[in-house]
């Protein structure tokens, strides 16, 4: 759940188990996702029968059952905080809740009189109900005639609404009545369009309003490999997941969101220069540095808990690529250049057309910088859709030295092929695979003629595949971090996409069918391929976005292989009209690509 400034998750039987607030950043309120014995919103001694299907919204639906009555919940984030409201369709309705907060790096919550609790840096009043408190804890007994609906308000640093169950109600149907009308405006793909939606809901939860900021994750600390050290904050914007958010914006024709990332990547340029750092918080601040944070048990005993992110000071030349990338895509979709956005286009492809070759970090974010492969491909994509831009928009501009730095960082990329096909992760002699190559192919560096495309998706495939699932990189090899982590969901999609484009149509159906099949609708960062398990923070942006380009891309190469590149010609022009002006009447032509579907 989001409310545009703070984001919440429910877990199971509707216990609020993870919620920052009042900032998306601030210090956890509720935790027990990360320790059973933290702070939680929950209703004891009842279970779960049954929830939302969506993975995100403005109101989660959750039935529970309680001494064999059958009792629904509601939760949603509103401007003033957690509102919960419940009740029992067939009987009264009296019922407890527990509430306590804080106690994560800070001091518990303080109750003060019944549903007063002053915290560092936030004051929570609650309303609704008859509280009492013991301890950290907050009872509250609830009661609601049958039928009735029953409330309790959660606010924080404002006065709390009143807690009338029945207003509240109307209020949360109002909202979920506008996120289904606004769902319905989109521009799905045909194939699987309930994981684009997703990527829709779940890039508006993570965007901080006030700026337009996107957050990787709103969650911290949740282990890539149980019981190791590899967990990391993510509840800061990274320039890839802004560029993502302009890209699937632009393609499922939510251009005003589109609009609304990039203009908070340009509020990042300073006196025309590209951004300075791989992320920021959500405000355009310095994110802070990265430290480890006592008394809290981690997810599944995973040590340590961190809070804050060390990867600001690292070079990472993808994200310039995936930046130009999503100005591109929003281009051809019908956004128009304006001097600040030629400005930043023109800054980046400088610093792609100057920067030194040597060791970076790259888009895995290593610890311990390499000579990377997929840094010259970032650089090659930023140079190449700069170009292409200058060429459509800006044809006097001076644009020769990036055409040669292109085609440098070209042959220097494709020299390095191995010989069954595929790349390797660094130039240092070590053939070791690394998923990042398919980049090559999914951004056109390679064209899908080109023999070596479809030699190196498969190799690529084959080294890090399991079942439908890619591994970023070997398991287990040496990464800086312990244990063993899992199949990296971006790029499991990265693989649909690849094979989609080199014209392997039907496997890369295959693979987004079983994919849809297995993943759930809430995405996290990984998963373990033998057990299915989620891992990492959750729900990342990166994998669900890339899910809404892989159908996209599918949909595209379908079309292509049942009618011809002229089908296909015909389908994006009218597809850019449609969303270029929205309200064109675009019928005829659409029906007769049904008819030929």
């Amino acid at each position: 759940m989001s409310n545009g400034r703070s984001t919440a998750l429910v877990g199971a039987a509707a216990e609020v188990d993870w919620w920052c607030g009042p900032e998306v950043d601030s210090r956890p309120l509720l935790w027990s996702l990360l320790d059973p014995t933290g702070a939680a919103a929950r209703w004891p001694d009842v279970e779960q029968v049954d929830r939302s299907e969506a993975p995100t919204g403005p109101v989660v639906r959750t039935v529970l059952r309680r001494n064999g009555s059958t009792v629904e919940c509601r939760d949603a984030l509103v401007e003033e905080g957690l509102v919960r409201i419940i009740r029992c369709a067939d009987a009264e309705l009296d019922i407890i809740h527990e509430l306590a907060l804080g106690g994560f790096d800070r001091p518990w919550g303080d109750w003060h009189g019944a549903g007063y609790c002053r915290l560092a840096g936030a004051i929570v009043t609650v309303s609704g109900g008859v509280s009492s408190a013991d301890g950290p804890w907050l009872t509250t007994r609830l009661h609601a005639p049958r039928g009735g609906w029953a409330a309790l308000v959660i606010a924080v640093d404002v006065d709390p609404p009143e807690a009338d169950g029945e207003r509240l109600a109307r209020r949360l149907h109002a909202l979920e009545a506008e996120s289904r009308d606004t769902q319905d405006q989109a521009r799905l793909p045909r194939h699987h369009p309930e994981r684009a939606a997703d990527a829709l809901a779940v890039l508006k939860a993570c965007t901080y309003r006030p700026t337009g900021a996107v957050v990787a994750a709103p969650t911290t600390s949740l282990p890539e490999a149980p019981g190791a050290d590899r967990q990391f904050d993510y509840r800061y914007s990274w320039l890839r997941d802004a560029s993502l958010g302009i890209s699937v914006g632009a393609l499922l024709g939510k251009r005003a969101a589109a609009d609304r990332y990039l203009r908070f990547v340009l509020s990042l340029a300073e006196d025309g220069r590209a951004p300075a750092t791989p992320l920021t918080d959500v405000r355009g601040g310095r994110v802070p540095k990265e430290r480890e944070v006592d008394g809290v048990a981690g997810w599944a005993g995973s040590q340590p808990v961190r809070v804050g992110n060390d990867a600001v000071d690292q070079v990472q030349h993808d994200s310039l690529g995936l930046l130009l990338e999503g100005i591109s895509v929003y281009l051809q979709t019908g956004g128009s250049l304006d001097d600040e956005t030629w400005r930043l286009v023109e800054a980046a492809a400088e610093r792609a057309a100057s920067a030194e070759r040597g060791p970076t970090s790259g888009i895995w974010e290593l610890r311990q910088p390499r000579d990377l492969v997929s840094a010259d491909i970032g650089r090659w994509i930023c140079l190449d859709r700069a170009i292409w831009i200058a060429r459509g928009w800006r044809p006097r501009a001076h644009r020769r030295h990036w055409k040669q730095t292109r085609d440098d960082l070209r042959e220097r990329v494709l020299g390095a092929i191995l010989p069954d096909g595929g790349l390797p992760q660094a130039y240092d002699g070590k053939p070791e695979p690394d998923a990042s190559a398919l980049m090559a192919v999914v951004f056109g560096m390679l064209s899908p003629r080109d023999p070596r495309a479809a030699r190196l998706v498969r190799a690529t495939i084959d080294r890090l595949g399991s079942g439908p699932f890619l591994y970023r990189y070997l398991p287990g090899g040496d990464d800086g971090f312990q244990g063993r982590e899992g199949a990296f969901l971006p790029v499991c999609w990265w693989a649909v996409s690849a094979l989609a484009t080199v014209g392997q149509v039907e496997e890369a159906h295959r693979r987004a069918d079983e994919l849809c099949a297995v993943l759930p609708r809430l995405m996290s960062e990984e998963i373990d391929p033998d057990t299915g398990e989620m891992l990492g923070n959750t729900p990342l942006v990166w994998s669900h976005a890339e899910a809404a380009r892989a159908m996209y891309v599918l949909d595209a190469a379908t079309l292509k292989a049942r009618f011809g590149g002229a089908a296909l010609w015909v389908w994006r022009i009218v597809r850019y009209l449609r969303l270029r002006w929205p309200h064109h009447d675009t019928s005829r032509t659409e029906a007769g690509m049904e008819m030929a579907r």
